[in-house]
């Protein structure tokens, strides 16, 4: 009977202590750590009021560099404006189109999470951009981009104006438009 509740002591102590770590292994020593809405928890997180601007059509982006191998586990974007609406996610240094999708707004309250499994990696520059006419924005009052941690660095929120899907060649460093924001998560050795 002692032996039955020691196990059971140790199997509780380990499951706590994996719900505190909150890391999961993939593969082969490979471990990953995550944060949801990335950029609004761990780079800005202000507070901010948030805005809103009908000035558009535009091609609305953030850009932003990996310090770790990653995977961008889901997009999440916050758009006052209903429907369907087109993804995209480019190589900065190139202005090349690496992949784009589409997602469905049901909601102008609530950041809308658009699941998949891209690839980060270290080093590499992308800017993440979606197109509206309608948007939803902070301003950075006493703050600028870059806003930086260990894991990644927000360089810029970038725009273009048009309809059509286009990398957005335009930097801009005290607002955050568009609210284009990820669940990431970030190789731990």
């Amino acid at each position: 009977m002692k032996t039955k509740f020691k196990l059971l002591k140790i199997a509780g102590f380990i499951l706590t202590l994996l719900l505190l770590v909150q890391c999961t292994a993939i593969g082969p020593g490979i471990s990953y750590s995550s944060t949801e809405n990335y950029f609004e928890n761990a780079l800005d997180g202000t507070g901010l009021p948030l805005k809103y601007s009908t000035t558009g059509p535009w091609e609305l982006g953030l850009t932003f560099v990996a310090h770790k191998n990653g995977v961008i586990k889901s997009i999440n974007i916050k758009n006052p404006e209903l429907g369907n609406k087109r993804v995209s996610i480019w190589d900065t240094n190139n202005r090349m189109l690496i992949t784009s999708f589409e997602y469905r707004t049901d909601s102008d309250k609530f950041y809308q999470k658009n699941l998949l499994n891209f690839k980060v990696e270290k080093g590499r520059t992308y800017t993440i951009s979606f197109n509206a006419t309608n948007y939803y924005y902070y301003e950075l009052f006493f703050k600028k981009l870059p806003m930086s941690d260990d894991n990644l660095t927000l360089l810029s929120t970038n725009f273009t104006p048009g309809t059509w899907q286009q990398f957005p060649d335009k930097q801009i460093d005290n607002i955050i438009h568009g609210l284009i924001d990820i669940d990431f998560e970030w190789e731990i050795y």
